[in-house]
């Protein structure tokens, strides 16, 4: 019987079936990992060895961007006029009369 459910239970068997899949090969990998970890202990030092490398390669990578936009901004600024007079851009000369 439906008891006015617009969902068909195909929906539900498909999406329970794929929650299911997800959820075995997740634990399945999982296990494979800890066999490998307790099979190679020094696989641990290598997990920890290339999480340093990649935390030093991204905060290289945005120290290094940061340097640049602050770089880049020095040489040219690129914000809109708040005003209408800030559209124009006045330059006073002063020139000495020698007699």
């Amino acid at each position: 019987m439906n008891y006015n459910n617009p969902f068909s239970d195909k929906n539900f068997s498909r999406g329970h079936k794929t929650l299911t899949w997800g959820t075995f090969f997740f634990g399945g990998t999982l296990f494979l990992l800890a066999v490998l970890i307790f099979a190679y202990p020094a696989l641990i030092a290598c997990f920890i060895a290339g999480l340093i490398l990649l935390a030093g390669i991204s905060t290289l990578t945005a120290w290094k961007l940061w340097q640049f936009r602050k770089n880049v901004s020095h040489l040219e600024q690129w914000e809109k006029p708040v005003t209408e007079n800030d559209r124009y851009w006045t330059r006073i000369t002063y020139f000495r009369w020698h007699a």
